[in-house]
């Protein structure tokens, strides 16, 4: 991502406050997944999708962490989701109808 963005290496790093070594170790797979808050610098400095980098990483977003600990029906929704073996377009057609659902009803109170 860095590349495609003709972002050299030292600015990269300079820019996302690590070093060039660290930013080198990362990308080549040398080190273990960054913090969450340089996952999302770096997310903001390529443009890219916050979610990638940390599936990338293989880590998780704390703030997701957090709200599944905060709201236990959420973890249960994605355990169901899991076992029902949801595709990617069926998780995207849920959001867009909890969206919807969530609009009409701030209409009817409004």
């Amino acid at each position: 991502m860095r590349e495609a963005r003709s972002l050299g290496l030292r600015e990269a790093a300079e820019r996302l406050g690590i070093s060039p070594a660290y930013l080198s170790r990362i990308e080549r797979g040398k080190e273990r997944p960054p913090k969450p808050d340089i996952i999302k610098r770096m997310a903001t400095l390529l443009g890219g999708d916050p979610d990638l980098l940390f599936r990338l990483s293989e880590s998780t977003d704390p703030e997701l962490a957090e709200y599944l600990h905060v709201v236990p029906a959420a973890a249960r929704f994605l355990r169901s989701a899991r076992t029902l073996g949801l595709t990617d377009d069926e998780y995207k057609k849920l959001a867009e109808e909890i969206v919807e659902v969530r609009r009409k009803s701030s209409s009817v109170t409004q």
